[in-house]
C-alpha cells in the first residue's frame, strides 16, 4: 500500500493512499488547490474520498471535489450536510475498484467513522482511525495503521493545570480525541504480526511530544513509525 500525507492535524487532514490500481483519499480538510498539490494535480486517478465526519477539518474541500465529479464516501451526517455524498452504512463492506472499505463507527462528539480498507491487489489491510477517543473494534491481519495519537495524558494535564490551555479545550480533546496512551492500548490489544508501517496522526503541537510517541510505538511493535 502506497500512503502519502497531505496534510494532518487540526488544521486540515488528507491522505492519499493506493495500492498500484485503485486510489483513494482518506479526509479532505485542506482547500482543493492544495489536494490537487499533493497529488501531484493528478486528481483525474482518484476513485474516490473515504470521510470521517462533517468537521471542516476533514470535509472541507467536499463542494469543490463534488463539483469535479469524485465520488465521496461517509456516514449519513455527512451525507445529511452534502446530498450527493455517498452514504455508507457502519460494518457493511462496499467495494471501490480493488478495495474493499469497510466503515466503523468511533467516539467522537460528532458521527464520525473510521475505516478498514482491503486491497484485493497485494492482499495488504489497512487500518484509518482519527478523532476518536478510543475503538471498541480489534482488528485482524492488518499491514498498515493510520491512527490518531493527538496527545499525552501527562502533558495536557499539565498544560491545564498551568493555564497554558483553559480546562474546557482540555476535558474536550480528552473526550473527543485519542490519546498516545490509548493508542498504544490500541495496537497491543489488535493483532499486529504484519505490521509493517505506522502512521501516528493528528499530533497537537503543544500536548504532544513527536520523538517520544514514535520511540514509544517502534519499541512495542518493532514496526516502521512515521508521526504527523
Amino acid at each position: 500500500m502506497n500512503i502519502k500525507v497531505i496534510a494532518s492535524g487540526s488544521t486540515g487532514n488528507c491522505y492519499r493512499i493506493d495500492d498500484g490500481t485503485t486510489t483513494l483519499l482518506l479526509d479532505a480538510g485542506i482547500p482543493f488547490k492544495s489536494i490537487q498539490v499533493g497529488c501531484d494535480f493528478r486528481t483525474s486517478d482518484i476513485c474516490g474520498c473515504l470521510v470521517t465526519h462533517r468537521h471542516g477539518d476533514h470535509a472541507k474541500a467536499i463542494p469543490k471535489m463534488l463539483e469535479r465529479g469524485i465520488p465521496i464516501y461517509g456516514p449519513a451526517e455527512l451525507k445529511a450536510l452534502y446530498p450527493k455524498v455517498n452514504y455508507l452504512k457502519a460494518l457493511e463492506s462496499h467495494t471501490i475498484g480493488t478495495l474493499r472499505v469497510l466503515p466503523f463507527e468511533t467516539q467522537h462528539d460528532v458521527e464520525c467513522y473510521g475505516y478498514q480498507i482491503n486491497s484485493k491487489e497485494t492482499r495488504e489491510r489497512l487500518l484509518y482511525v482519527t478523532d476518536s477517543a478510543y475503538i471498541k473494534y480489534k482488528f485482524e491481519g492488518l499491514t498498515h495503521l493510520m491512527v490518531e495519537a493527538n496527545y499525552s495524558q501527562e502533558i495536557i494535564m499539565d498544560n491545564a493545570r498551568g493555564n497554558r490551555i483553559p480546562a474546557f479545550l482540555a476535558e474536550r480533546i480528552i473526550q473527543t480525541h485519542m490519546s498516545i496512551e490509548t493508542t498504544l492500548q490500541l495496537l497491543k490489544a489488535n493483532d499486529m504480526h504484519r505490521v509493517r508501517q505506522i502512521y501516528l496522526l493528528h499530533l497537537s503541537d503543544g500536548n504532544s511530544d513527536a520523538a517520544k510517541f514514535k520511540d514509544l510505538v517502534q519499541k512495542q511493535t518493532g514496526a516502521e513509525v512515521y508521526v504527523y
